[in-house]
């Protein structure tokens, strides 16, 4: 049963939860370098070299931090994840004190932390979006709690704080705020609410926040909203918006049936229904729109949350029947094992731990896409230095490199200087904004694209190399389009070519 009151002191709950939550920071430092950088991280590097209040594919909080990682630290994988990891271990602790919120005891706490450890060691793995989303869910979600819990309507600020974290860090928090909005307005004992100066204040917080992106977008005539759409036709014609309901099963696994009891006990609770709004809401709306599975990643440490505080009350309410303590320790013994589970399949599967060439390894590479589009991309910018090796010297003068995707002309901007490559070109995203360069190049290396394609804009092209990975790695670069090929003379002008070029990935 949900209760309205903390029974534990604030200062040592946060000093547990932050113990544990270490424990993140720990298995990032064992991780490493992993295999290598992955193809979104080499876009969010690049972007990071350029920063601005917003970016074509996403907003700018993710290239923020990694600039103020590689200024730190320098560029190196674990340098470059390291953001990642401080803000799932806060995503952790603050999890944590959901359950706090909800009336939960230290058990209800570390249980609730634990049960969300498998997700937030897989979404700090990489350096994206999605770390910061669930930050700022966690934000929201917690400021909501304490104002339902407390009554004390200031507590909207920091909820508008989360939603404009939201809109600097992954534009699905729209998700959350439109289930929370509506659920105040359905449920009629929460319509008070509107008539709060704090709550109009949160919304201001969350406007003044946001506002630097928002006028970023207005600038760029909403141009991530053409890019969300090719994306989201593209995942939905090639079937990566399948199974979204057999995906919460796959991420929640043992924590399936906390997730369920959590989500009832929301529902009985008088204080605490309307937080049902920030699982029920986005799962629905997620689903009528067909989106992946892992955009309800941030929406679990709630329902966790509330069915750990549960249990919790469940366990206690029987303290004076015989064998109690046995039945308690049993139940502890339980969770603890089932995460250690979770996390063992979750470490199998997803992170970069295994010797190369290992067969553990070569089974993440043929089933995992994420890692396998870890590996090979020094080895593919060798390849392109080679082509420009071949080149004769006097194609060389006026020449330039030509990235057919993000992955590709990320690469090529990291590891090209050790070759003596220029700064890449592409066509995608922000790298189109960036121009084709100085100078109009007579000769381009392209990678990433086909022959029979690039053939139509050049007066001639040829296959100058292919891509050949570590281990035959089979990934989109080896597979897709692993040729690495020599144009001569585009048949029309740069300008007109380039205005109609525009892509997005």
């Amino acid at each position: 049963m949900l209760s309205a009151k903390p029974t534990t002191s604030l200062r040592r709950d946060v000093f547990v939860l932050s113990a544990l939550s270490s424990l993140l920071l720990f298995a990032h430092f064992l991780m490493g370098n992993g295999y290598g950088f992955h193809r979104d991280e080499l876009q969010f590097l690049d972007d990071a070299r350029h920063l601005q209040w917003g970016f074509v594919a996403y907003p700018p909080m993710t290239s923020f931090f990694g600039r103020v990682a590689i200024a730190l630290f320098g560029i190196s994988v674990q340098a470059f994840r390291l953001p990642a990891a401080i803000v799932n271990a806060v995503s952790l602790v603050l999890a944590g004190l959901m359950a706090r919120e909800l009336g939960g005891g230290r058990a209800a706490q570390v249980g609730t932390l634990l049960l969300s450890f498998p997700l937030a060691l897989t979404i700090s793995s990489l350096m994206q979006y999605v770390t910061f989303d669930m930050l700022a869910w966690s934000v929201l979600i917690l400021s909501t709690a304490h104002v339902l819990r407390t009554g004390d309507e200031r507590f909207w600020m920091g909820a508008g704080l989360g939603v404009g974290l939201g809109v600097l860090s992954k534009y699905a928090i729209a998700f959350p705020l439109a289930s929370l909005l509506a659920g105040i307005v359905l449920l009629p004992s929460q319509r008070r609410h509107l008539k709060s100066w704090w709550f109009w204040m949160g919304a201001l917080v969350a406007v003044v926040v946001a506002a630097p992106n928002l006028i970023w977008l207005a600038r760029h005539h909403f141009i991530t909203l053409q890019m969300e759409h090719y994306v989201h036709v593209r995942d939905v014609r090639i079937g990566r918006a399948k199974g979204f309901f057999t995906d919460q099963i796959r991420f929640t696994m043992f924590g399936l049936p906390f997730a369920v009891g959590g989500l009832i006990a929301l529902l009985r609770s008088s204080r605490f229904r309307l937080m049902s709004a920030f699982y029920l809401g986005p799962i629905v709306l997620l689903a009528l729109a067909k989106g992946r599975g892992y955009y309800m990643l941030p929406a679990y440490p709630l329902v966790y949350a509330a069915g750990a505080v549960g249990l919790e009350s469940w366990l206690a309410g029987r303290a004076a029947f015989r064998h109690a303590k046995a039945v308690r320790g049993t139940v502890y013994v339980a969770v603890v094992a089932a995460v250690l589970l979770e996390v063992g399949a979750v470490a199998w599967a997803t992170l970069p731990i295994w010797r190369p060439g290992s067969a553990a390894w070569n089974w993440q590479m043929k089933n995992n896409d994420d890692l396998a589009n870890e590996v090979g991309w020094p080895e593919l910018v060798a390849e392109v230095a080679a082509a420009r090796d071949g080149l004769p010297a006097a194609e060389r003068a006026n020449y330039a490199v030509l990235g057919e995707n993000y992955g590709a002309a990320g690469a090529v901007a990291l590891y090209g200087p050790k070759y003596g490559l220029p700064v890449p070109i592409a066509t995608v995203n922000d790298f189109y904004d960036r121009g084709w360069g100085p100078f109009e190049p007579e000769t381009l290396i392209i990678v990433g694209g086909r022959l029979e394609e690039e053939s139509h804009f050049f007066e001639s092209c040829s296959v100058a190399g292919m891509v050949h990975l570590p281990y035959d790695v089979r990934n989109e670069e080896s597979v897709d389009h692993p040729q690495i090929l020599v144009c001569h003379h585009l048949k029309e002008p740069w300008p007109a070519v380039w205005g109609r070029s525009r892509d997005f990935g």
